[in-house]
């Protein structure tokens, strides 16, 4: 099948003049109906103008209908609800003035507390069953009392507490992952009422955070238990603070709201006179229901409410415009949500501060793909998820919505997340994102349903500064793995192209078992640790496994649609996903990409479980200014001399473990590593302990020389039909560090089978070399969970090294690709426009549009 890449679409323009001659020429009859006008004021709010417009309709006045709102600043008490009836609705701000309305309850009577503490009864403010997170101080959030407090210096990576790692014998038996922890001595509190108590903790791997309510304390054990489990497991190390509690009321900015007696404490951070207290008790300020056609709103602001602000439910050809979104929702709200209908726009807003994402689009019919056509363009959203940190600029779901020309960035994931089918995301500037989360992208989406991403395209979009946050037990990291263009989970039939990406943690573009992609005509530069990964599936993988079934029925729930049969890919049934050479990955191609980095201890790529047979990379610009490419393939020459190490188990003790021999992770007590039958044999296992996860065995220690390359060769077999084993040459040292060579994977079956594996060891003087590498040795993985696996005849040679790039050649790769200057105006500056005599361009490269990427003039974007 032939790919084309897609070339900037030109600006559409509208000829108002013709249009109105071919009028008149035709005798169109244009409505000539009035508007009907009714204004905002001191004395009537938004409700009330609703019903006068809703009066006047029904009193059998025509036409359009417009709500001004003329206050600078309204107190919304409760949603205006807008319903089919309400259809061709305009409200806005007067001309020339703004308007912004407020969804929070005023504080009054603030009495002394104690120290710098205040408080003030709100038990006519706070209705039974409220649960209130949101306190505004002249328009600004406070902090839920918490403790650790919030480090003004560090507010991202600093004010945390971690938990506290397991003894070295291990987590105690039967612990309660999901709703245990422990703390540390120094962060044991005592609350009155623990019941209030939150935690608020990036669980597991820290993807994102979870806000959990408390159980109880043991200050004998340090043990913390959860009211009800949470999401994910709770692992040492992860970083968390406890919230709403009276007792952490101790900096200013502070505030807790006693839920037994509606007493309002608050530490302000400056003094009163002249702010105002508010407690955001409004749930939404605009609810549009199903059925509602052509409302717009336009020129607003919108400040304090604990929902989303506005959504739009089913509607048609609705809009929201040059509005200004500022501290709205708690952990689940938004600024706006288009869900569901039609042809509906966000356009021109201002977003910042929101608790959670800033805009949603959702809908069309995947069955059918007959599109939603909701968008969200030329938006500017910032500081989105300050309290749900798996928040986004942009989520997307369903059929064909558009995201353009968008400003996103300082949030604490991804940028924009899909799910779906044709969506295009274009055009859009995104930086500074995943802040506080690992393993996220500017730009996101999966397929464990083998649809997820198909007819979509990412073009001509800037993305750089995507940071990352990892914990480990000597803290908070980051940079730290995340990715910039992120097709995730089997992602299918993406176009990527034409997008600059640059400064990423780990690099420029991760393909996680992405199938039939595209990219092309991509700059990918600066990545962290690669310019770009490709990480494919095997049937033996738990991914694999674990998703099969998903696979199987989205497939099947739309083999049979016309409008799929012309999707790429889609002629192909999961179950026949695994090809003959044992992956799974097929049908990406990477081609006429520049490829740029400055660093010399970045990779070119990184390759696992793919092959040429199924993918193709090639026809690309690849440079790194002017140090080796390096690629992580270290294919070797001939043997150099006599082996280093020769061993055959025919002549160990029986039932024992060789000299040298031993577990790196051994995941359960029982499993051994012994000689039987003459062979080594290792029992498999698996954990959850993330230290223990399966069993990791390793040979004796060989000399290592600084540089040169070594082979391992031996026959291996398992007690099962397949294993899925792991082979590589590993160094480490107690205190010094660990360093190991790229994994070679293979499909262990029940025959003797000679396999080798390699590596090019750090040389002296590179980044990676240290003092203590004098010794290597052979390391296995084996990740089944039962069986055995047996290795014999193990013999390790010196060989003669190839470059990687030479040898990242000999494995299909990038044949025809050229390595050379790219010749950028400015990388330095971030300037990546071509000089005219750029080798680029030899290639088939065709300049990006880069000063089309992000926000443009027009008649809505707020003037801040």
């Amino acid at each position: 099948m032939l790919f084309q890449a897609a070339e900037p679409r030109p600006c559409l323009t509208f000829n108002f003049m013709k249009f109105t001659a071919l009028c008149v020429l035709f005798c169109i009859p244009v409505p000539l109906h009035s508007a009907i006008e009714v204004s905002v004021n001191r004395d009537r709010g938004l409700a009330a103008a609703c019903q006068v417009i809703r009066a006047k309709r029904a009193a059998g006045e025509q036409g359009p209908a417009v709500i001004t709102v003329d206050e600078a600043r309204l107190e919304i008490a409760s949603p205006l609800t807008l319903e089919a009836q309400d259809s061709d609705l305009t409200i806005r701000a007067a001309a020339g003035k703004s308007a912004r309305l407020r969804g929070g309850s005023l504080v009054n009577g603030f009495t002394k507390y104690q120290g710098e503490i205040l408080q003030a009864d709100v038990s006519s403010i706070v209705k039974p069953g409220m649960k209130l997170r949101q306190l505004l101080f002249g328009d600004q959030r406070m902090t839920l009392a918490r403790y650790p407090n919030v480090d003004a210096a560090d507010p991202l990576y600093g004010g945390w507490a971690f938990v506290e790692a397991f003894p070295a014998s291990g987590a105690p038996a039967g612990h309660d992952w999901k709703s245990t922890l422990f703390v540390k001595p120094q962060d044991l509190r005592t609350w009155a009422h623990p019941e209030d108590v939150e935690i608020d903790i990036f669980a597991q791997y820290g993807w994102w955070n979870f806000v959990m309510p408390v159980k109880a304390m043991d200050a004998n054990t340090r043990k913390l238990t959860l009211a009800k489990p949470c999401s994910y497991d709770l692992h040492p190390h992860n970083r968390y603070h406890f919230q709403n509690a009276l007792e952490e009321l101790d900096a200013p900015g502070e505030w807790f709201l006693d839920p037994r007696t509606k007493t309002l404490y608050f530490w302000p951070p400056v003094p009163m006179e002249g702010k105002e207290v508010r407690l955001v008790t409004l749930s939404s300020f605009i609810e549009i229901k199903a059925g509602a056609k052509q409302i717009r709103i336009s020129g607003l602001g919108f400040t304090g409410c604990n929902n989303t602000a506005i959504t739009m439910n089913n509607t048609t050809d609705c809009s929201v415009l040059g509005c200004t979104f500022d501290k709205v929702g708690d952990f689940n709200g938004s600024a706006i949500s288009l869900n569901g209908g039609s042809n509906n726009e966000a356009r021109s807003n201002e977003i910042g501060y929101t608790g959670s994402t800033g805009i949603s689009l959702n809908g069309g019919d995947r069955i059918t793909l007959t599109p939603a056509a909701n968008k969200a363009t030329n938006n500017h959203i910032h500081h989105m998820g300050v309290f749900n940190k798996n928040a986004c600029g942009v989520a997307a779901n369903g059929v064909g919505h558009i995201i353009a020309h968008n400003h996103i960035h300082d949030g604490p994931r991804m940028g924009v997340q899909m799910s779906g089918n044709n969506i295009i995301i274009e055009y859009n500037h995104l930086h500074h994102l995943c802040l506080e989360t690992q393993d996220g992208g500017a730009i996101y989406t999966g397929g464990r349903d083998w649809l997820g991403g198909r007819g979509s395209s990412w073009r001509y979009n800037r993305i750089h500064d995507v940071v990352g946050c990892g914990q480990e037990a000597t803290g908070l990291k980051h940079p730290w793995f995340t990715f910039g263009l992120y097709p995730d989970d089997n992602t299918g039939g993406v176009d990527i192209i034409g997008n600059l990406v640059y400064r990423i943690a780990k690099s420029p573009i991760h393909l996680h078992n992405s199938r039939d992609c595209l990219v092309e005509n991509n700059i990918l530069a600066d990545g962290g640790a690669y310019q770009f990964d490709l990480h494919g599936w095997r049937k033996e993988d738990s991914f694999f496994k674990s998703h099969f079934d998903s696979m199987v029925k989205g497939y099947e729930s739309v083999s049979g649609q016309p409008a799929w049969k012309a999707m790429r890919g889609m002629d192909l049934h999961p179950r026949d996903a695994i090809r003959d050479d044992g992956t799974m990955a097929s049908g990406d191609i990477i081609r006429r990409n520049i490829m740029f980095s400055n660093s010399p201890d970045v990779k070119y790529g990184d390759l696992r479980n793919v092959t040429a047979k199924w993918n193709t990379i090639d026809g690309n610009l690849v440079w790194n200014s002017g140090h080796p490419i390096g690629t992580g393939l270290n294919k070797t020459g001939p043997d150099q001399g006599p082996a280093l190490l020769e061993e055959k188990f025919a002549s160990s003790k029986a039932n024992e473990t060789p000299k040298g021999w031993g577990f790196n992770a051994r995941p359960q007590p029982t499993l051994k590593l012994i000689v039987v039958d003459g062979a080594l044999q290792a029992d498999c296992g698996t954990s959850d302990d993330p230290k223990q996860k399966h069993t990791t065995f390793h040979g004796p220690d060989v000399p290592a020389k600084a540089g040169a390359a070594y082979r391992a060769r031996f026959k291996i077999k398992s007690t099962e039909p397949t294993s899925s084993v792991q082979t590589s040459l590993a160094m480490f040292k107690n205190g010094g560090g660990y360093w190991q060579g790229k994994s070679n994977v293979l499909a262990v079956t029940s025959q003797w089978q000679v396999v080798e594996t390699s590596a090019t060891l750090p040389a002296q003087g590179s980044a990676v070399w240290k003092p203590w590498m004098t010794d290597f040795w052979l390391r296995l993985d084996c990740m089944n969970e039962t069986g055995q696996i047996l290795i014999d005849d193990v013999r390790i040679y010196e060989a003669a090294p190839l470059n990687e790039w030479a040898s990242w050649q000999a494995e299909g790769w990038d044949k025809s690709s050229l390595v050379a200057d790219p010749l950028f105006m400015d990388a330095a500056k971030d300037d990546f426009r071509l000089k005219p005599e750029s080798p680029a361009f030899k290639l088939g490269f065709k300049p990006l549009p880069i000063e089309q990427m992000g926000q443009i003039d027009d008649e809505w974007r707020p003037r801040m």
